[in-house]
């Protein structure tokens, strides 16, 4: 399993909390801090606490079988000292996620692997959509910007244009 990868922008772990894959890898990132686990319900959030320590120190939760999606078993926020100085909090899951105070003009902005391709966009402004010579795109397609990354850069454009629409 590869162990890292920082074409995102952000150093990501790859973990099998079940396996113990990238646990150990894990533990050294959070050394020394003080880090929260956030996410969708049923994502492992618990799964991976429960593997850094090495027993079941929180409840794991299972997945709906009717709707495919994690159901709430953490229900408020607890920390875990999982050795001196590292402390980890575990968080309830969300089923949605949105994002309302950012304009779509600046969504870009957010996506950190997308900042030294906006220069090459043959317009400010760019909403890297549509544009002809937009150094997004071009990014995406020489394999530089992952397309699941872009992907979700459009989803969320789009969305935030949608709100946009309505509010005006």
């Amino acid at each position: 399993m590869k162990k890292y990868t920082k074409r995102c922008g952000y150093k990501v772990i790859l973990t099998n909390a079940k396996e113990k894959d990238g646990i150990e890898d894990l533990k050294k990132e959070l050394k020394g801090k003080i880090s929260a686990f956030s996410g969708n319900s049923g994502v492992g959030k618990s799964t991976i606490i429960n593997a850094l320590f090495n027993e079941e120190i929180t409840k794991e939760g299972e997945i709906s079988a009717k709707n495919k999606k994690g159901k709430n078993t953490t229900t408020d926020i607890k920390m875990y000292e999982l050795e001196e100085n590292t402390y980890i909090a575990d968080t309830p899951g969300f089923s949605s996620f949105e994002i309302t105070e950012i304009e779509s003009s600046d969504l870009d902005k957010y996506f950190i692997d997308f900042k030294e391709n906006i220069k090459n966009c043959e317009f400010v402004g760019c909403s890297h959509l549509k544009e002809e010579k937009c150094g997004i795109k071009k990014a995406t397609k020489n394999g530089e910007i992952e397309q699941e990354r872009y992907e979700r850069f459009c989803k969320i454009y789009n969305e935030l244009k949608e709100k946009e629409a309505r509010r005006w």
